[in-house]
This record gives structure tokens, C-alpha cells and sequence, in this order.
């Protein structure tokens, strides 16, 4: 509550900001404007749904969200960030969820209209849809453009357009993961304005940030799409470590653990089935680098994406085993004063345990212990990663860092 003893407006995003630009700026700015007197992001850490390293480390993310309009930022562990959509977007839906003080949860989508979204969603879990994307699958179409057509056959024209989208398709999954979980959560769809997903095309300062990813790791300045704050915090974070990652620097070391797993622990790894083992373990054998290993595996029903986490999984040594249903606990990463308060209330309403200290680290259940431990093997994983690589060989989390950035 506030001083007057009225409830504040809880609002909050799942996000990776990698890296944060203009355009998640814009956003922050329109949850302000449209009533949010918090808000709580919930980030990647370190591995982002791509299945590769975050172009900056997850502090540096954190203190750009925290000076850019977000007022507290959680975590999303690596075994839900490191996913498809539908397991990114229930494992974020999750722990906003579990923290018992959220209002309403705001996305970026293309078409901008939540009722036609949250008919999407429904459409999805039509089991004549499933059917007739069971007949679509066994073609060897993807699983996205099954559920497109499946759903279009069903529901119309509309239903499909929102389902060819990429951020409409995971505000659909965040719809369907709100609904899952009975959460009373509100979602709101934010219309996307300037570049699309992943575009090259350039609207104004605002670009896509697979955009500016591709200029910053070719040595490019990609400062012009973001605000200048965010542009100083990723330049000081060159210069410590750990700093941004890139996929190119583990290539040896990723293609070295390939080509030590056997076909066995390939079908163990999550996303892996219907025999793709054999097809991945052909592939490492034969390929001499991750692009041609890529190239030979991926088909029409294998997307790139797909196949960059499973062979980041290898890596990283993450099995299907590993993955638990939901979330064990609530991580902080950073927050200011307004953050401060809604974490006091978060104490006492969350249903998952809140690591703000190593200390709380230690009073973890079996389950939530085995998440972290995953976490943090994974984090001193993506410090070899960086431009600093060669002088982050000790552990750099040892100790749990938890940043207070207060507003001027």
C-alpha cells in the first residue's frame, strides 16, 4: 500500500533483454503509463531460449531492466530459460505467480488485442486441433506450423495469423500457462511497435535485439537502439569479467563435449525423441564445426532453435531428468527501493522459497538444491564465454550477488 493506504498496481514481464534496448525501454514506460506503480521483471540468466550464451551476463541485464523502469528482477532458471516456449513461458507465469503479490502480467504481441490472444490460447487446447496436428506432424511439418494449420482449419483465419507470429505465439503461452496453474494474474497485451521479431529492418532508434546482437559481435556499435545508460552498463561489462557471451568462444570446447557423448546420453537429453539421437550422434561424428553439425540435423521438423538447446543441454550436461515441473524457489537479482517493499510483501505471500543470501541457499530443499546447483555449474560454464574468459577460471559463484540500485 501506499502512504494514503491504497493497493499498488503490481505489474510484471518475462523477459531476457539481450540486450536491453529502446524498445523494452518503451515498454517499461507504457506499463507506467498505464497504471503499474511496480514492476517485476522475471529474466534469463546467463542461457537464453535460443540455446545459446546471453550476449551480456545477467547482472549487467539486471542492473539495465533496474535503471530502465523495472523495480525488482527475478530469475528464471537455466532448465526453463533454456527451453521452448511453452516451458519458458510456464516457468516465468510460475514464479510471478508464486510470489503472491502480482497483479497483472504485460507482454509484447503483434496483433495487441488479449481476447484474441486468450481465444488463441483455448484454440491450442482444442483436442480437435491436436488431432489434426497428430496427421500435419507425422508429414514432418514443425510443431508450430501443425498447430498454425490446425488451429486455422478450427477456429478461422484470425486464430492463424496470431499463431505465425512469435511473440503472439508466446503470449499465447503465457495465456495458457495463467490458465494451467489457476492464476489470478491479468494478462495484457502491449501492441510491439518499431522492428519486428528478429527483424533487420530498422524503425526509427528502435531495432530487434537479434538485430543488435549481429552488429555487437561483429564489432559493430549498436548504441543508437539503446538508451545511453544501457549502452554504458554493457561497455563497463566488457571490461570484467563475467562478461558477454559468445557462442563462438566454446565452440571447441561444445564440439570436444559432443563428440565424448555417446548415442545413449543424446537420447537422454530433453527435447530429444523419435529417434533424433541417431541423427544428432551422425551428425557430431561427421560434422567439423556447430554450423555444419547444425546443418546436418536440421530439417523441416527439427527447427535450428530445437537444436541449438539440445546441443547446449549436451553441453552443459542437463538431462530430461533434470527438469523439474516448475520452479523450486524465487531468485533475486537486483531491485531498488520500490522493489525493496514489494519483496518485504513477497516474504510473507510467496508459496517458494526467496534467495536474496547464501544463507537461504543452504536452507533449500533436495529438489530446489539440485535446480541451483544446475544454475550455478552453468553460470561458471558461460564465464568461459566471455571477452575476459582467460582470467575466470575460479568459481564466480560462490556467493550470491543481489544488487540494490536506488533511483536518484
Amino acid at each position: 500500500m501506499d502512504k494514503n493506504g491504497h493497493n499498488k498496481n503490481v505489474s510484471s514481464v518475462i523477459c531476457e533483454y539481450n540486450p536491453f534496448h529502446n524498445g523494452h525501454e518503451y515498454m517499461l514506460k507504457k506499463m507506467r503509463e498505464n497504471g503499474a506503480d511496480i514492476i517485476v521483471a522475471c529474466m534469463s540468466g546467463n542461457f537464453t531460449q535460443r540455446g545459446e550464451p546471453s550476449l551480456f551476463d545477467k547482472y549487467s541485464r539486471t542492473k539495465a531492466a533496474l535503471s530502465g523502469g523495472a523495480d525488482l528482477v527475478i530469475e528464471l532458471p537455466v532448465t526453463f530459460s533454456c527451453a521452448g516456449a511453452e516451458r519458458f513461458a510456464y516457468g516465468g507465469v510460475y514464479l510471478l505467480n508464486a510470489l503472491g503479490c502480482v497483479d497483472e502480467i504485460v507482454f509484447g504481441s503483434e496483433c495487441g488485442n488479449t481476447e484474441d490472444l486468450k481465444k488463441a490460447a483455448f484454440a491450442v487446447e482444442d483436442k480437435r486441433v491436436s488431432e489434426i496436428m497428430r496427421e500435419l506432424l507425422d508429414t514432418g511439418m514443425t510443431f508450430a506450423r501443425a498447430r498454425q494449420i490446425a488451429a486455422g482449419r478450427i477456429y478461422g483465419k484470425n486464430i492463424s495469423d496470431i499463431l505465425c507470429q512469435p511473440n503472439d505465439i508466446l503470449a499465447v503461452e503465457y495465456i495458457k500457462a495463467l490458465n494451467k496453474i489457476g492464476s489470478a494474474i491479468v494478462p495484457s497485451a502491449l501492441k510491439r511497435t518499431g522492428a519486428g521479431h528478429d527483424s533487420r529492418n530498422i524503425k526509427g532508434n528502435i531495432a530487434s535485439a537479434k538485430y543488435m546482437r549481429r552488429i555487437i559481435e561483429s564489432g559493430g556499435n549498436a548504441d543508437l537502439y539503446m538508451p545511453q545508460y544501457a549502452a554504458e552498463i554493457f561497455l563497463s561489462a566488457k571490461n570484467k569479467p563475467p562478461t558477454g557471451g559468445r557462442m563462438s568462444r566454446l565452440e571447441d570446447a561444445v564440439l570436444y563435449s559432443l563428440r565424448m557423448t555417446d548415442k545413449n546420453k543424446f537420447s537422454q537429453l530433453p527435447e530429444v525423441g523419435e529417434g533424433l539421437e541417431n541423427r544428432i550422434y551422425s551428425a557430431v561424428r561427421s560434422g567439423r564445426c556447430l554450423e555444419e553439425i547444425i546443418g546436418k540435423i536440421k530439417s523441416k521438423r527439427y527447427t535450428r532453435a530445437r537444436i541449438l538447446r539440445i546441443i547446449m543441454y549436451a553441453f552443459l550436461n542437463i538431462k530430461a531428468s533434470d527438469l523439474s515441473d516448475k520452479p523450486a524457489y524465487i531468485k533475486i537479482l537486483g531491485f531498488n527501493g520500490h522493489g525493496r517493499d514489494i519483496l518485504k510483501k513477497a516474504k510473507i505471500s510467496s508459496t517458494l522459497p526467496i534467495i536474496t543470501r547464501y544463507a537461504d541457499i543452504c536452507a533449500l530443499g533436495e529438489n530446489a538444491k539440485k535446480m541451483y546447483d544446475i544454475d550455478s555449474r552453468c553460470d561458471d560454464i558461460f564465464a568461459l564465454s566471455g571477452e575476459n574468459a582467460d582470467i575466470c577460471g575460479k568459481n564466480l559463484t560462490e556467493k550470491l550477488i543481489v544488487t540494490d540500485y536506488r533511483r536518484i
